[in-house]
């Protein structure tokens, strides 16, 4: 039945992200950050050279606005520095790692491996693999619909 299949994916999606938000919000304190900066501290370390807020909020898909409030208490932490007039709130300066801002970064990195590793406990490659190209497929399709405001 089509509308148990929708249901039973929407329960499930719903699921996923809940454990995640969970899993975030429990280890983030050990960071001395919040849950939500977890993401974008991870995805500053894949850019040493720096990313703008826009930029960052397009990675994280997280809405620019919260990135620009939230920045502020990461530099207060000492893990991220902006190029230009720190006074000045500049939405193209780049946000950089710091030295302080990398450790954590990377801790984060190695809880992340050890989250995923044990979340795909029992789950072949090929099945992990098979699963994310359905998952990419069904968030562009959902990404369609949603732009569209099809339904």
């Amino acid at each position: 039945m089509e509308s148990e299949r929708f249901r039973r994916f929407v329960l499930l999606v719903e699921g996923v992200h809940k454990s995640v938000q969970k899993i975030k919000f429990n280890k983030a304190s050990d960071f001395g950050v919040k849950g939500v900066h977890t993401l974008w501290v991870y995805e500053l370390l894949r850019h040493p050279e720096g990313i703008t807020a826009s930029e960052l909020a397009s990675e994280s898909m997280i809405d620019r606005s919260l990135i620009s409030r939230e920045l502020e208490s990461l530099k207060k932490l000492g893990y991220i520095e902006t190029e230009g007039n720190p006074s000045k709130r500049n939405y193209n300066a780049k946000i950089k790692l710091t030295v302080k801002g990398k450790e954590v970064a990377e801790n984060i990195g190695d809880l992340a491996l050890e989250v995923q590793s044990c979340a795909s406990d029992g789950i072949s490659e090929e099945e992990l693999n098979s699963f994310y190209r359905t998952l990419e497929k069904l968030n562009a399709n959902l990404l369609k619909i949603a732009d569209k405001n099809k339904i």
